[in-house]
Parts: C-alpha cells; structure tokens; sequence
C-alpha cells in the first residue's frame, strides 16, 4: 500500500527568497499544484503553501473505502484551504463553518521553507488532528504549519479524514476490514506524502507522524498496526492520546447505525438495503440527525486499523512499530470537562452533578461505581480540590497521563528509543472564553506547539516556551534516536512549563504518577476510549 511513485518535476525552492511575482508550483504524479507563499512577522523565511490538495478520489463513495486519485484534470488551484469533513459536535462551529462542510473533503496541506535545504531533502512532519474522531480539520487556523516550516526548516503536512458515521459506519452489509474508512483515510494520506512529498523538498524517509488526542491514539493506532520493516514513517509523536489501553468501553456503533437507519426510514431485513437507503440520504440530514441524538459512531476492532485493548503484552513484547516515540499528557486534561458540558461553576458540582458527567463520557454506571472511591482519595489528597476539580484530575489520570506512562515503559523495555513530557503551563491567552483558569487543559499545548498561539498580551516566558517546545519536537523530527532534547527515562518525566519556566525541567516520575497503579485494573476496556 506504500509503494512509492517516482515524482516528475519540482519547480520548488529555486531561490532562497520569494518576490511577490513567485508562484510556486509543482508537479506530481497526477498532475501540478499551484500554490502561494506567506513570510510571518516573526521571520524573514518564506514559507510556501499548497492548501487543498486532494490526496484521493473526493468525494468519496459514502461510508466506503478511500481510492488513490490516479490523475487530476486540470491543474490544482491549491490556494484555500479545504472543506470540512462532516462534523458532529463541533465545539466551536459558526454558521460559516457548517456551510462549509461537506463530502468533498479528502484534502491535504503542505507547509514547506523556501530555500537551500540539507542532500536528501527535509525532515517532513505529518499531523494528525484530534476531535474524538467526531470532529476535528486541518483546515483548523491552530494547525497551519507556516511556524514549523519557517522556525524550523520542515515540512508540515497536515491533512482531514472522515470522522463520525461517516468515517466510521459500522454498517453490518460491509465487511468488518472496510468499516474504519477514517482510518483507510490517514494511511492513504501517509502514502500520498510516500510518492509526492519530494517535490516539496521533503525526503519521505524522514516522516514524523505527530497527533493530539483521537489524532494522537491515531499514531498510536498506525504504530500497533503497521508491523513490517518499512513502515511509511521513522518517528512519532503522541500528544495526550493513545490506542494501548482503556478504562472505558466505546463500542455503540452498531446500535447508533440502527437508530440512525430508523431515523432515515430506511430500516430493512435486508442489511443490503438498509445500507444503500442510508448511502444515498441527504448528507445534512444525516448530519442533523448525529447532532440531535448524540449517536456514537467508534471504530472496530479490525486487526487491520484497530487491535483490541489492552495491548500492552504485546508491546512489551515489541509488537509494535519499532520506532523512536515521544509520548506525552497535559497537567489538567480534564478540566475541560467543564467547557465540554457547560458546567461554569466548578464549586457547585455535586456528587450526583459529577456522576451524571462521568456517565456521559464513559456510558457505564459500573465505572461511575469504581471510581467513586479514587475521587474521594483524591479529595482527601488535596483538601482543598472540590468535587469537580477531583473528577477532572481522575480523568486526566486514567485517560491520558497514566497510559502514557505505561506506553512509554513498555516501549523502553522492549529496546524502543522514547521520551515522555508533561505539559503544565498555564497560558492565560489560551484559556476557553469564560474560563480564565483551566490551566493546561486538553488540547492547550496545541497553539504553543505549533506557534500560533494568540499574540496578544503574550509573555516573553510563554513566546519561550512555545520557540522550545516547537524547535524540541522539530529535532525530535530531524534526528529521531537523538531524542527531544532530554535524556530517555522511565523514571524521569521532562515537564515542559512548570512553574512558568520556558524549557524542561526533569522531575522523577513518581511525583505525578503516584496513584498510576490504583488504576491499572480499570484497563480492562477491549476498544480505545477515543
């Protein structure tokens, strides 16, 4: 599947600087792209960018397998970026933005530097965004890799896939290997950057996969999936998310696809028919219906995209890709929690308030029951937690913080160079509207990372930090067995922004993963939590 196809001409990067009368273009295998240069206030490098490529045959046949796009029609105006995908829940959707959704969203975006570059051509990092596979684009402004590419002299791409029941149907008529489209989507994008990505001067022996939360337990997904010798990149990198272990089972996708078919008046004896009625609906009506109802649409357990959890025998044992990993969580993931259900008073959750929570997310009374008793440990951990702050802590123990620790143990005994951070700063220019102080939420390291953080009222500690932790997971990209920056340690963790530092600080990791072994019988999940 990742062959690769010899690149016919590159008309890129012929001069170290862009006039305003430069054009850049390029011809692939199917054809040429035209696409547009930027130069950031904060850099004098110029940066060419090529927004909407199609990676695949676009639009898709609905809940069907991607196919590879042999030839364009005509030249590509790659100046804008993409379509969404369809979403569901998009947590901050305009009115513009859902007229902006659609079908015809199989596209990608390349971030490339303008100018002399090392023989072999550039380290390339693909990105893989998150939204619990239900949601989520790279056409998301947090995600342009202009910053990278300047900063740092990569190139990015990033790249949408289907989410929801569109990516992930659990359709009964179609065989169990072509029902995680979503994640057919992600592999044909990798081989696309396989065959073409030369043409931008990047060298697709030097690919860093790289995602944040559903986008994160996605590398991790490729890497417990893609086992032979070559694997379509040599590095990757996991930001608050992982495919290894679940304390929660998400496996309602047969009976949301019921309920949607009935929803659409196409319920039938014949699993044939009721696939075709619900492929040929209205694609906003179904959209309607997915965000009215809260269907859940997860994927499979394949063996093809998806293994059962937990697998960490087996990556103990190195079944898994045999490349260097830098793993990761966030200080306080699941203070947003409190965005995501509306809750604005933290002090006035009650217990009955915060079970309601947690059975929403997990969608099991037994869990809510297990817990019960860690949350009041928590509390008698931290007197002066309420109720809300100690369910959010369990959270971000046991969904992020505590398997990416027994990822990266498990990775370091079976011979795997990998590195593990903690991300505590709170960056106040981040925080969601109308909660000043979630501290280092969910999905707050994003713009820091990516360097497209807000400007305003920025420090000169947090423009630091973002600059260190961009330029430690860009050298990460360019020499993968050297590491971030840090020494490689399952008894060390490097915390990035404590106590409003800008590098590392390293700390023994029994300082944050005190309660980790508490929660071990709780993995007991066979599906990935996201």
């Amino acid at each position: 599947m990742f062959g690769k196809a010899s690149v016919i001409f590159v008309a890129l990067f012929s001069s170290a600087t862009a006039t305003t009368s430069h054009v850049p273009t390029a011809v692939l295998g199917p054809g040429q792209v035209i696409g547009t240069t930027t130069v950031l206030p904060s850099s004098t490098a110029t940066v060419n960018k090529f927004l909407g490529i199609p990676y695949a045959v676009t639009p898709p046949k609905r809940f069907m397998p991607p196919e590879p796009l042999a030839r364009y029609d005509r030249p590509v105006n790659a100046t804008q970026l993409p379509h969404l995908c369809f979403q569901q829940n998009y947590a901050h959707e305009t009115a513009e933005q859902v007229a902006n959704e659609s079908e015809d969203c199989l596209y990608l975006n390349v971030y490339a530097p303008v100018g002399c570059r090392a023989k072999g051509g550039r380290a390339v990092m693909v990105w893989i965004h998150g939204g619990d596979l239900t949601s989520g684009t790279s056409s998301d402004p947090t995600f342009d890799g202009s910053s990278f590419a300047a900063n740092q002299g990569v190139v990015v791409v990033t790249f949408n896939y289907r989410v929801n029941v569109f990516g992930f149907s659990n359709a009964p008529s179609l065989p169990l290997t072509s029902r995680n489209v979503g994640f057919l989507d992600q592999r044909l994008a990798l081989n696309w950057v396989q065959e073409n990505i030369a043409a931008f001067g990047g060298d697709p022996s030097k690919v860093t996969v790289f995602g944040e939360s559903s986008g994160g337990s996605s590398v991790d997904r490729l890497l417990t999936t893609i086992l032979d010798k070559a694997p379509p990149f040599r590095a990757a990198i996991l930001q608050s998310g992982q495919a290894t272990v679940s304390a929660f089972q998400r496996d309602g996708g047969p009976a949301s696809w019921t309920a949607l078919a009935s929803a659409l008046n196409c319920t039938s004896s014949s699993t044939d028919v009721e696939f075709t009625c619900v492929q040929s609906a209205d694609a906003h009506s179904i959209r309607s219906i997915l965000n009215s109802t809260g269907l859940e649409f997860r994927p499979v357990n394949d063996n093809i995209t998806q293994r059962a959890t937990p697998f960490m025998k087996a990556r103990r044992a190195g079944s898994v890709a045999k490349v260097p990993m830098l793993v990761g969580s966030n200080g306080q993931e699941g203070m947003n929690l409190g965005p995501q259900y509306g809750i604005t008073n933290f002090s006035s959750v009650t217990l009955a308030d915060l079970q309601m929570v947690l059975y929403a997310l997990t969608g099991s009374a037994m869990v809510v029951e297990q817990v019960g008793p860690l949350i009041s440990l928590i509390q008698r951990t931290y007197p002066w937690f309420n109720l809300f702050e100690a369910g959010a802590l369990l959270y971000t123990e046991v969904a992020y913080q505590c398997p990416a620790k027994l990822i990266a143990e498990a990775s370091l005994s079976s011979g795997i160079p990998t590195w593990r951070y903690y991300y505590n700063a709170t960056i106040l220019n981040v925080q969601p509207e109308g909660y000043p102080t979630l501290g280092a939420f969910h999905g707050a390291e994003l713009g820091i990372v990516f360097g497209t953080y807000p400007a305003d009222n920025t420090t000169e500690q947090e423009k630091a930090l973002s600059a260190f932790m961009q330029t430690s997971w860009a050298n990460f990209a360019k020499n993968p067995t050297a590491g971030p920056g840090w020494k490689s340690s399952s008894d060390e963790i490097a915390c990035l922004g404590c106590d409003g530092g800008s590098g590392v600080q390293i700390l023994p990791a029994s300082v944050v993963d005190s309660r980790c072994e508490l929660y071990v019988p709780l993995f007991n999940a066979s599906t990935p939590f996201f």
